[in-house]
């Protein structure tokens, strides 16, 4: 297996021993053509790297190329990096929420999980995982907490919450509640949409 060599350390320690190539090579028991691809091309086999550690009584990791032409590449424009390093940092953030919008409701309610889950006949949907419920102010709702089936909304809900809409209803495990100016914010770690016909 080819590996990254330091090729100048190779031949900054060649030079200070005021030794040729061949010299190398025979000091090293390798032969010249691995010398020159070293010096030429900075690969070799771990066995090479052993060898040239030796022959220059180095450890090995000092043989070993480090990234810095990685760096250098990535630093010559960190505009760049940092616009890539951003980008990577939205992907990932949007990628772990996924956002559905069912159109059997109001377009403007949404849903939005981690992890969405929809059954085979697409006759419900289960979100785990970071869920939040907007419902503006122009859907029509019933909500209903707990066993008891209260209408009475409270800020946090510690038990089952139902939501009846439409055309389907939302079951949602341990809810927080938040009314606000635009609209009803539901908040949990666990929900199921069901068609409701």
């Amino acid at each position: 297996m080819e590996m990254k060599i330091n090729s100048q350390k190779v031949i900054s320690e060649r030079k200070n021993k005021a030794w040729s190539q061949q010299h190398l090579a025979d000091a090293s028991v390798v032969s010249l053509r691995t010398i020159q691809r070293v010096e030429n091309n900075g690969t070799g086999s771990l066995e090479t790297i052993k060898a040239l550690a030796s022959c220059f009584e180095l450890d090995v990791n000092e043989l070993y190329e480090n990234d810095t032409r990685t760096e250098t590449r990535a630093n010559k424009n960190p505009v760049k990096s940092k616009l890539v390093v951003a980008c990577s940092l939205i992907i990932a953030l949007f990628g772990s929420s996924m956002f559905l919008t069912s159109s059997s409701m109001a377009s403007s309610m949404t849903i939005s999980a981690q992890k969405v889950l929809t059954s085979k006949n697409n006759d419900y949907h289960l979100y785990s995982n970071n869920v939040e419920i907007f419902l503006p102010n122009d859907v029509i709702f019933e909500l209903l907490i707990d066993s008891k089936w209260e209408t009475d909304t409270p800020s946090i809900a510690n038990g089952t919450v139902k939501i009846h809409l439409e055309k389907s209803v939302i079951y949602i495990d341990k809810a927080s509640i938040i009314r606000t100016e635009h609209g009803t914010k539901i908040t949990a770690n666990y929900a199921k949409m069901a068609s409701s016909e």
